[in-house]
């Protein structure tokens, strides 16, 4: 038979792992593995946490993954792709760089505003 004590230990071992896993699924971490330009993986918690930010108008930014997307569209060199998006503030405006990439190195980026998703600047073809 078990005693009390043992009894009471293990429900309140089950009430704080009951109580984490709610705890962690309710605010589950926000990363985004991504192989960056050299082609190793990182984290980059950075860009989750801003896709979640409104400009003044209230409008939602897009996502690393959808600037990188819409990027893709306009590389004009075939054996190109486009990198890892950076996040940055240009001018007060939100922007996503996005480096193209060919045969490993950097060869252009193309600027994508991180609320319209429209192209503000870069090219697609190597110069």
């Amino acid at each position: 038979m078990v005693n009390k004590p043992t009894i009471a230990i293990l429900a309140i071992v089950i009430v704080v792992v009951i109580g984490a896993g709610i705890y962690a699924g309710s605010n589950p971490p926000k990363t985004d593995t991504q192989t960056s330009d050299n082609g190793t993986n990182t984290t980059n918690n950075e860009t989750s946490q801003s896709n979640a930010s409104q400009n003044s108008s209230g409008q939602n930014m897009i996502s690393a993954q959808e600037a990188q997307n819409i990027a893709l569209q306009y590389i004009e060199e075939p054996n190109a792709t486009a990198g890892t998006p950076r996040l940055v503030d240009e001018d007060g405006k939100k922007i996503y760089i996005v480096p193209v990439i060919m045969n490993g190195n950097t060869v252009g980026q193309i600027e994508i505003d991180a609320y319209t998703g429209k192209n503000v600047g870069g090219a697609g073809g190597v110069t």
